[in-house]
């Protein structure tokens, strides 16, 4: 009787902490630290008028992650997006929503992720989806300009501009 008891408080001892690990470990999968610290805030109709490209419903912006130049049509950045619907769904949002604003999509790559690319006039646009559980998703949407140096740049063509000038581009 002395020895069922022992081993039983030994299993206890062994079997509880390895299920608390295991509890802390799931939670950490399911939420990312680095947007549990930072501020997640919702996207207002003031915001949305601001920024030059459509945007899901009920999106909310990390704060610490993005970054907004500009307004109107002058926007420029990145918008780090999550979303209470699926990857899927929020792609398929932004081929259609994209589409009608003029945007015209360059390519899709899906993987992990999914990636958009699409350009508009003197702009492009990069929008990453991500899968997260239980049917959510984030979004990292970029929007910067284009021009025939980056473009030639970015494939390692060289044109005679190119050759003079050590910046990349320039914003005006």
């Amino acid at each position: 009787m002395l020895y069922k008891n022992i081993s039983t408080k030994i299993l206890f001892s062994i079997v509880i902490p390895i299920f608390l690990t295991s509890c802390a470990t799931i939670n950490g999968l399911m939420t990312n630290n680095e947007e549990s610290s930072s501020e997640i805030k919702e996207i207002s109709l003031n915001k949305r008028l601001q920024i030059s490209i459509p945007i899901p419903e009920n999106s909310k912006y990390v704060t610490d992650k993005t970054i907004i130049f500009g307004e109107g049509s002058r926007f420029t950045g990145v918008l780090y997006l999550i979303h209470e619907t699926s990857a899927d769904e929020v792609v398929e949002f932004y081929r259609v929503s994209m589409r009608d604003a003029g945007w015209s999509e360059i390519a899709i790559v899906r993987s992990d992720f999914i990636l958009l690319n699409f350009d508009k006039e003197d702009k492009f646009a990069t929008i990453k989806v991500n899968r997260r559980v239980f049917d959510n998703s984030t979004s990292e949407v970029t929007i910067g300009p284009k021009s025939d140096t980056t473009i030639n740049r970015s494939i390692n063509i060289d044109t005679p501009d190119s050759i003079e000038s050590e910046e990349p581009f320039t914003i005006q």
